[in-house]
């Protein structure tokens, strides 16, 4: 499957601010043969929370299975889907009063 036929996913997840957390998220995925099309990791206002930014080219079943597989996770704090522009996150559960 090329990268042009799949839709990117970007996760914002939150994790604990110690090491060995990016080693076990990048094995979570490679187990699992999926790919990280991106990864941004920084701080937090919180020095003990770091905030990962990881985009995949994953779709349907996979994305959940990479979503219920990072928050087993023990380090992982929040996980939050990030919608592309213009369109609502599958993750969001505020209403959406801009008519």
């Amino acid at each position: 499957m090329t990268t042009a036929s799949r839709r990117q996913h970007t996760l914002e997840v939150l994790v604990e601010n110690s090491p060995g957390v990016l080693a076990r998220v990048a094995g979570l995925f490679s187990r699992r043969a999926f790919n990280i099309d991106s990864l941004n990791v920084g701080p937090t206002e919180n020095p003990a929370i770091s905030k990962m930014m990881i985009v995949v080219g994953v779709e349907g079943h996979s994305l959940e299975q990479v979503i219920a597989q990072l928050d087993k996770l023990i380090n992982v704090i929040s996980i939050k889907e990030i919608a592309a522009e213009g369109k609502k996150s599958a993750q969001d559960t505020q209403p959406d009063y801009q008519n």
